[in-house]
């Protein structure tokens, strides 16, 4: 089945360069912007989804209805808690960059970002909760834009690839810039997340 990955859009935390302190947080205006223009770019396309799945966060959701709202006003929308970001826990609302300015806390977890954040999850928390979201979206079988963040949508392409995902994080080649899209073929759900080789 065809998929559709969309990266919410552009927010006021994005451009800070900031984790989001809350999921409330919601698109500004180059955000609403980044969206139309990917809804424009898949509404010309040949792609003809029949559902949209999003985060519950508020710039997800945000972002799944303008899509909506450009390709085809009929589509429904399905929040996903299990589409959700990662949880940044004790980060929630720092600064990304390292050094006074910021926090040496994410430079240690990106060392070993299978471990958890204090307060938060690792991307194996990440990859269970998208493994069950994959085994959804293949049962159900119809064409599909899901729309979530950037960490998700990284384990989410690693995991339909099959790539490992240790190696998709670090190298980044899975990353999505806001607002933008991935199209992928889903095959056959992945095997479980706790069969993910953890490398040091």
């Amino acid at each position: 089945m065809q998929l559709i990955l969309v990266r919410h859009g552009r927010t006021q935390a994005n451009a800070q360069a900031r984790f989001p302190l809350t999921s409330d947080v919601p698109l500004d205006g180059v955000g609403r912007e980044q969206v139309t223009r990917t809804g424009q770019l898949l509404a010309a396309s040949d792609f003809r989804p029949e559902v949209i799945h999003s985060s519950d966060a508020a710039r997800a959701l945000q972002t799944a209805a303008a899509l909506r709202d450009v390709i085809d006003p009929d589509l429904s929308i399905t929040p996903r808690p299990e589409l959700r970001e990662l949880d940044w826990g004790e980060l929630r609302g720092r600064s990304i960059s390292p050094g006074a300015a910021g926090d040496t806390s994410y430079a240690r977890w990106q060392q070993d970002p299978m471990s958890r954040l204090p307060g938060g999850e690792s991307l194996i928390d990440v990859a269970t909760r998208v493994d069950g979201m994959l085994r959804l979206l293949a049962d159900d079988g119809r064409p599909a834009i899901v729309v979530s963040h950037a960490v998700t949508l990284t384990v989410l392409t690693a995991r339909i690839h099959g790539w490992d995902l240790l190696e998709t994080w670090r190298t980044h080649r899975a990353h999505l810039p806001p607002g933008q899209f991935r199209r992928l073929e889903l095959t056959a759900p992945p095997v479980p997340a706790r069969s993910l080789p953890r490398r040091t």
